[in-house]
């Protein structure tokens, strides 16, 4: 188990998309709720391999199986709701065939403007 290693909490938060009553959509940022990670960087090839695909792989965050983390969710420091600090965004998840962990691979946010 990893538990031990997961020493970083960060906030989840996720795209909620709702009906405005006049035909459209309102779309709003919503806290799913804060998990425990390890964020590693990816190797040198990984980080390679994505920049050939046109994308960003800036971290590996390592999280518990049962973690509610999905692609496109926010991992934000706990506490920096307001969108002051860096954060990831996931990418894609992985989990391995023994349920020992789910590895995100997300992309590093700056401050937005």
């Amino acid at each position: 188990m990893i538990g031990h290693t997961l020493n970083t909490p960060l906030d989840v938060w996720r795209t909620v998309s709702e009906p405005d009553g006049a035909g459209g959509r309102t779309v709003t940022r919503s806290w799913v709720g804060t998990v425990q990670a390890r964020i590693s960087q990816p190797r040198a090839g990984e980080q390679v391999e994505a920049d050939q695909a046109g994308a960003r792989h800036d971290a590996w965050i390592y999280l518990l199986p049962r973690a509610d983390v999905r692609r496109g969710d926010e991992l934000r420091p706990s506490g920096a709701a307001d969108g002051s600090r860096p954060y990831w965004r996931v990418m894609s998840t992985v989990r391995p065939s023994v349920p020992v962990y789910l590895r995100a691979a997300a992309e590093h946010i700056e401050q937005e403007a």
